[in-house]
């Protein structure tokens, strides 16, 4: 089943229209730069009368380990997001910060998609262990084999000898920029990133966001096979509001792809 968050909550009749519809997740936005910034208070009076099996995704750009580990254990997050240009030593401590959780929150890392859309001649592309998604195994410890190649008639391998996951759980693809983290809603070119996603898909959780709505998303997972789909400017009817017909369109045409298959 594909894992479906509607991001961007502010109030609490979005977080139950959304809870209602069969959404999986909720996502805060914590960044005060964001026309969907929420407060910790405020998020913390939507969370206490949402259902509890509706997962918590805290969203942050840029913040300190502490002021995310602290944000995550009052609001009870299920998951955190990175959206800033945080390090995988940021991602590392956050990791250790937040092993009082039960369970753990995940580690989500939101990268850009167009840093994969890369000519197909360039030789070494992403690498999953420098992003913290895999640890070398102990046997292999110092061998720098674990990149992403880009051969030059455009087909794609991992060089694997040997991994274990890593401290960040799923890849966020967005079509965020520098000067806009989010909610631009524009779609990125699924069939460039198609070779990279079935990457991805193989070590790791793919969520596919930025310009996703019910008219396509079905096309991107289709061209994708993401782990998870994440919207918000798709769903609304003016930023920071959702509209809760919208919402219900987007899950069932989710479901709908899932049962044709």
């Amino acid at each position: 089943m594909t894992w479906i968050k509607i991001c961007g909550m502010t109030n609490l009749d979005d977080a139950l229209a959304a809870a209602d519809a069969g959404a999986n997740a909720l996502g805060f936005i914590f960044y005060p730069k964001s026309p969907r910034y929420v407060t910790l208070e405020t998020a913390c009076a939507i969370v206490a009368k949402v259902p509890q099996h509706v997962e918590k995704v805290g969203v942050f750009v840029n913040e300190s380990v502490d002021h995310v580990r602290d944000t995550a254990n009052q609001l009870g997050l299920t998951a955190v997001q990175l959206h800033g240009e945080e390090s995988t030593e940021f991602s590392r401590e956050l990791f250790q910060g937040l092993a009082n959780g039960s369970p753990r929150p995940m580690i989500f890392r939101t990268w850009p998609a167009k840093i994969f859309d890369a000519p197909a001649e360039q030789s070494v592309g992403w690498d999953p262990v420098a992003a913290g998604l895999v640890e070398p195994d102990e046997a292999y410890k110092g061998k720098r084999v674990h990149k992403i190649h880009v051969a030059k008639n455009g087909d794609l391998f991992l060089e694997t000898h040997g991994f274990r996951p890593g401290v960040v759980s799923g890849v966020l693809l967005d079509s965020s920029t520098p000067q806009e983290r989010g909610g631009t809603g524009q779609p990125f070119d699924w069939e460039r990133v198609q070779p990279w996603a079935g990457i991805i898909n193989s070590i790791s959780k793919l969520i596919v966001a930025g310009g996703l709505r019910p008219g396509n998303v079905q096309e991107a997972i289709h061209l994708l096979h993401p782990w998870g789909v994440d919207v918000s400017s798709g769903v609304e009817s003016e930023p920071g509001k959702k509209d809760s017909r919208k919402i219900r369109a987007f899950v069932q045409a989710v479901r709908a792809m899932e049962e044709a298959n």
